[in-house]
């Protein structure tokens, strides 16, 4: 079409590096041709490899414009997060030591597990009474990684151990016959079902766990869900409110519900606390360590640094698909997380 101007809008999303690389060599060609290139991606490294300027938005709003040359890479995750880096401070976990769990005896350890086009291969290791932390920019691989565990999509290459036995999971519903369950970041698409009730919301992975031969009497069903309602504090007229019509909160107190209600040894949480009220993601946060401190392990994914620091024992941080970091410790601090995400090297601190 011989354009002027070209919008390319996360055109590298599902492409290899050698195809990344190529497509890099002919937009480089046509801006020397005179052709402007808007290149909009969540991927800093190629942000720094091809664009002259910067313009940061941030949950819908207009950050500003920046040449790339004089943008540190840790700025511009601070401009990305909402942080000013001159104020930040170490902020200290606040559960005490016995909530680190046996970090050498993992429930879930994966080796060069990986799936081409969303997460590059990768390590990870999640021992009994952890809270392990997925850390990184929207789009950084954080969700792909814990769908690739617990096979929501099917990995490509490694190998998954769970307790000690090497595993292969088809289906979301392995993972759950092995003790997992997953919350997952979107409640209202992958996690509620709203024409369903309270009460058949929380059931419905048990039953699913049990299979149709072991059919839930009427009786445990309700005697399930209302433990749960009072145990979660989850506000709801009945067991038989439809679910749609609670709050996002209490929706998402329902979800945890179901998966506590199958008694699982390794449990996902993606995003559990957004989009709901302090008092409630509180108490979400309460009960991830109370969970872990009963001996199950967790994997959190936030986009809330302070968040991820109060509740976790160890952070894996991930950048562009490939897991980049990984932080305990002293290392555990808002600036140390940032500078990670951003990488680059010292240069770009």
């Amino acid at each position: 079409m011989k354009c002027r101007v070209l919008i390319l809008d996360e055109p590298t999303s599902s492409l290899d590096d050698d195809e990344t690389a190529r497509l890099f060599t002919l937009m480089r060609k046509l801006k020397g041709e005179g052709v402007g290139i808007i290149f909009v991606t969540h991927f800093l490294e190629q942000v720094y490899a091809v664009a002259d300027r910067i313009t940061v938005l941030r949950n819908g709003e207009y950050v500003g414009e920046y040449k790339t040359k004089d943008l540190p890479r840790v700025s511009l995750v601070a401009k990305m997060l909402g942080k000013d880096l001159d104020d930040l401070a170490e902020i200290k976990s606040a559960h005490p030591e016995h909530r680190f769990g046996d970090a050498k005896t993992p429930v879930v350890s994966a080796r060069k597990l990986g799936r081409k086009g969303t997460i590059k291969p990768f390590d990870l290791d999640v021992g009994k009474g952890e809270v392990v932390g997925l850390s990184g920019l929207l789009g950084s691989g954080r969700s792909e990684m814990v769908r690739v565990i617990y096979g929501a999509d099917r990995p490509d290459c490694g190998r998954l151990t769970v307790k000690g036995r090497e595993v292969r999971i088809g289906s979301p519903l392995d993972a759950m016959k092995l003790g997992m369950g997953y919350l997952p970041e979107d409640r209202q698409r992958d996690g509620i079902i709203p024409d369903l009730s309270v009460r058949e919301n929380i059931v419905i992975a048990l039953q699913a766990k049990r299979g149709m031969c072991h059919l839930m009497s009427r009786r445990e069903m309700d005697e399930a869900a209302d433990r749960y309602i009072g145990l979660l504090q989850i506000k709801t007229a009945d067991r038989e409110t439809p679910v749609r019509s609670l709050s996002g909160g209490n929706q998402q107190k329902v979800i945890l519900a179901r998966w506590l209600l199958t008694h699982p040894d390794f449990l996902i949480l993606d995003e559990p606390t957004r989009g709901i009220d302090i008092g409630t993601k509180t108490a979400i946060q309460k009960l991830i360590l109370s969970l872990a401190d009963g001996g199950m392990a967790v994997v959190f994914i936030s986009a809330e640094v302070e968040e991820m620091l109060r509740t976790c024992s160890r952070l894996v941080v991930l950048r562009d698909g490939r897991k980049v970091g990984e932080l305990s410790g002293g290392e555990l601090n808002q600036e140390t997380v940032m500078k990670t995400i951003a990488g680059g090297g010292e240069e770009n601190e």
